[in-house]
């Protein structure tokens, strides 16, 4: 009888590790759900910020093009006002020289008139 009150007794035993081993079993279950619902929440994280990212960086792309394009018509258009300045200041320092060559000749012919008119004063005294 001793030996099946033992038995007894040792089957009560592993019922209660059986039972104590599938609570925690269920609680080990239950954390790996939860373990894979926040790995596949913060998986989706991490999507939603690669595409902001990528976004992000075509906006930014789309942006530097623009000032690019901005900055090259600006460029050509200084280079364009640049040439026109250097050939205003080149036909202005023709039309200077030029001027200047006119007032040498007038002031030339003027001397010879005066020398002239100075002879043709003497010539009538």
């Amino acid at each position: 009888m001793d030996q099946i009150t033992e038995g007894g007794r040792s089957i009560h035993e592993i019922d209660k590790i059986r039972k104590r081993l599938e609570a925690e079993k269920l609680e080990l279950q239950s954390a790996l759900e939860e373990a894979e619902a926040t790995l596949e929440q913060e998986e989706n994280k991490v999507l939603r910020c690669q595409m902001e990212l990528t976004q992000v960086k075509t906006e930014i792309e789309r942006r530097i093009a623009e000032k690019d394009e901005e900055f090259a018509m600006v460029r050509k258009n200084q280079a364009k006002a640049l040439d026109s300045m250097q050939a205003a200041l080149e036909t202005e320092a023709k039309g200077k020289a030029e001027a200047l060559r006119m007032k040498k000749k007038l002031e030339a012919d003027a001397a010879d008139r005066w020398t002239g008119f100075g002879a043709c004063h003497c010539w009538k005294c």
